[in-house]
């Protein structure tokens, strides 16, 4: 009798780092997978200096988002995450513009966002006198935002987590 408690104590110890190393993995594999997705999506913006935000595809900016979603859809990356709250950046607030699989706005339907970018004018900000405001290109860049969360086989998917990175300053660029 003795013996067999000692081989289930055994037996669930070795479930235990089985699962905590499959939900590592399945963590590190997820991160991965939304970090060459954010970077993508960056790369994208960077080379078509900038996208409209207001309404995803239009005839404008089709190009930009039609990119994005190719991408999207060919690494076939599902998680979605809640829309992320507006950035007060130097004492203006940024909303975030979140889409789906489809590039298709999403509004502020709670967790369908598969990506959201807000674009950050940073012209505005530079102390330069007012008459020669004018002069000047307008600068901005697009802050990104990519899901992905920790999905364990038995357990299923238990947190969420977001990627946010930047791109470079771009100038003049696409008005959104």
């Amino acid at each position: 009798m003795r013996e067999a408690i000692g081989g289930t104590w055994l037996f669930q110890i070795v479930i235990f780092f089985i699962l905590l190393f499959t939900g590592y993995m399945c963590l590190t594999i997820n991160q991965s997978k939304a970090f060459n997705v954010k970077n993508q999506i960056i790369e994208t913006i960077q080379s078509y200096n900038g996208i409209d935000l207001n309404g995803g595809y239009n005839s404008r900016n089709q190009d930009a988002f039609t990119d994005i979603v190719s991408y999207i859809q060919e690494n076939s990356f599902r998680t979605t995450g809640y829309i992320p709250d507006a950035e007060e950046i130097n004492d203006r607030t940024y909303r975030y513009e979140c889409f789906d699989r489809n590039g298709q706005n999403v509004g502020n339907n709670g967790d369908r966002a598969v990506f959201c970018i807000t674009k950050i004018d940073v012209s505005e900000d530079a102390s330069i006198p007012s008459d020669s405001a004018n002069e000047l290109p307008s600068l901005a860049y697009y802050r990104v935002v990519v899901f992905y969360r920790l999905d364990l086989p038995i357990f299923g998917s238990l947190f969420n987590f977001q990627i946010t990175g930047d791109t470079r300053l771009l100038y003049g660029g696409v008005n959104s």
